[in-house]
Protein backbone atom coordinates (compact mmCIF):
# COMPACT_ATOMS: atom_id res chain seq x y z
CA UNK A 1 0.00 0.00 0.00
CA UNK A 2 1.57 2.98 -1.00
CA UNK A 3 1.12 6.70 1.23
CA UNK A 4 -2.00 7.20 -1.48
CA UNK A 5 -3.83 4.66 0.32
CA UNK A 6 -5.07 0.94 -1.08
CA UNK A 7 -5.71 0.34 -4.21
CA UNK A 8 -9.56 0.45 -3.60
CA UNK A 9 -9.22 4.06 -2.10
CA UNK A 10 -7.20 5.26 -5.46
CA UNK A 11 -9.91 3.58 -7.57
CA UNK A 12 -13.02 5.48 -5.36
CA UNK A 13 -10.69 8.91 -5.81
CA UNK A 14 -10.25 8.62 -9.47
CA UNK A 15 -13.84 7.41 -10.09
CA UNK A 16 -14.25 10.94 -8.25
CA UNK A 17 -12.03 12.85 -10.44
CA UNK A 18 -13.02 11.51 -13.50
CA UNK A 19 -9.55 10.05 -14.38
CA UNK A 20 -9.43 7.56 -16.48
CA UNK A 21 -6.06 6.25 -16.89
CA UNK A 22 -5.74 6.07 -13.22
CA UNK A 23 -8.99 3.99 -12.81
CA UNK A 24 -7.64 1.48 -15.53
CA UNK A 25 -4.75 1.12 -13.60
CA UNK A 26 -5.65 0.69 -10.49
CA UNK A 27 -8.74 -1.53 -11.56
CA UNK A 28 -6.25 -3.86 -13.30
CA UNK A 29 -3.96 -3.94 -10.16
CA UNK A 30 -7.48 -4.84 -7.92
CA UNK A 31 -8.21 -7.61 -10.25
CA UNK A 32 -11.65 -7.23 -9.02
CA UNK A 33 -13.87 -4.42 -9.09
CA UNK A 34 -17.38 -4.39 -7.24
CA UNK A 35 -20.44 -3.70 -9.26
CA UNK A 36 -21.38 -0.49 -7.47
CA UNK A 37 -17.58 0.65 -8.58
CA UNK A 38 -17.87 -0.18 -12.19
CA UNK A 39 -21.17 2.30 -12.24
CA UNK A 40 -18.85 4.75 -10.77
CA UNK A 41 -16.67 3.39 -13.86
CA UNK A 42 -19.32 3.68 -15.98
CA UNK A 43 -20.54 7.10 -15.60
CA UNK A 44 -17.30 8.11 -15.98
CA UNK A 45 -16.94 6.43 -19.11
CA UNK A 46 -20.51 8.27 -20.13
CA UNK A 47 -19.10 11.61 -19.40
CA UNK A 48 -14.87 11.09 -20.80
CA UNK A 49 -15.46 8.69 -23.11
CA UNK A 50 -19.12 8.22 -25.28
CA UNK A 51 -17.66 6.05 -27.78
CA UNK A 52 -16.99 3.61 -25.27
CA UNK A 53 -20.07 3.72 -23.33
CA UNK A 54 -22.33 1.28 -25.08
CA UNK A 55 -20.25 -1.46 -24.78
CA UNK A 56 -19.79 -0.73 -20.94
CA UNK A 57 -23.77 -0.34 -20.01
CA UNK A 58 -23.88 -3.71 -22.07
CA UNK A 59 -20.91 -5.30 -19.84
CA UNK A 60 -22.83 -3.65 -16.73
CA UNK A 61 -25.88 -4.96 -17.32
CA UNK A 62 -24.50 -8.69 -18.28
CA UNK A 63 -22.77 -8.44 -14.87
CA UNK A 64 -26.13 -7.15 -13.27
CA UNK A 65 -28.13 -10.38 -14.26
CA UNK A 66 -24.90 -12.58 -13.01
CA UNK A 67 -24.52 -11.35 -9.77
CA UNK A 68 -27.81 -10.28 -8.44
CA UNK A 69 -29.35 -13.13 -7.12
CA UNK A 70 -33.27 -12.75 -7.43
CA UNK A 71 -32.61 -10.43 -10.14
CA UNK A 72 -36.36 -10.57 -12.18
CA UNK A 73 -36.87 -9.59 -15.33
CA UNK A 74 -38.58 -6.65 -15.19
CA UNK A 75 -35.61 -5.44 -12.71
CA UNK A 76 -33.00 -5.99 -15.63
CA UNK A 77 -35.49 -4.05 -18.46
CA UNK A 78 -35.30 -1.55 -15.68
CA UNK A 79 -32.06 -0.97 -15.57
CA UNK A 80 -31.61 -1.45 -19.40
CA UNK A 81 -33.79 1.58 -19.58
CA UNK A 82 -31.62 3.67 -16.53
CA UNK A 83 -28.43 2.98 -18.68
CA UNK A 84 -29.93 4.13 -21.31
CA UNK A 85 -31.21 7.41 -19.45
CA UNK A 86 -28.08 8.33 -18.02
CA UNK A 87 -26.65 10.18 -16.52
CA UNK A 88 -30.37 11.27 -15.55
CA UNK A 89 -30.21 11.21 -11.60
CA UNK A 90 -33.25 8.73 -10.95
CA UNK A 91 -31.62 6.26 -13.30
CA UNK A 92 -28.63 6.53 -11.33
CA UNK A 93 -30.42 5.93 -7.90
CA UNK A 94 -32.14 3.06 -9.57
CA UNK A 95 -28.14 1.53 -10.89
CA UNK A 96 -26.76 1.94 -8.16
CA UNK A 97 -29.90 0.24 -5.65
CA UNK A 98 -29.14 -2.78 -8.07
CA UNK A 99 -25.56 -2.79 -7.47
CA UNK A 100 -26.28 -2.76 -3.89
CA UNK A 101 -27.61 -6.50 -4.01
CA UNK A 102 -24.92 -8.26 -6.68
CA UNK A 103 -22.58 -10.72 -5.41
CA UNK A 104 -19.35 -11.68 -6.81
CA UNK A 105 -19.57 -14.94 -8.29
CA UNK A 106 -16.84 -16.21 -6.46
CA UNK A 107 -18.32 -15.36 -3.52
CA UNK A 108 -21.73 -17.61 -3.53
Amino acid sequence: MTSDGSPHTRLRRAIQAGNLAIIHVTAAELGYVTLRDALGILLVIEREAEERFDAAAVRWAGRLALETPDLELAELRGALESLDALPDEHAQRVLFGLAERARPLARR
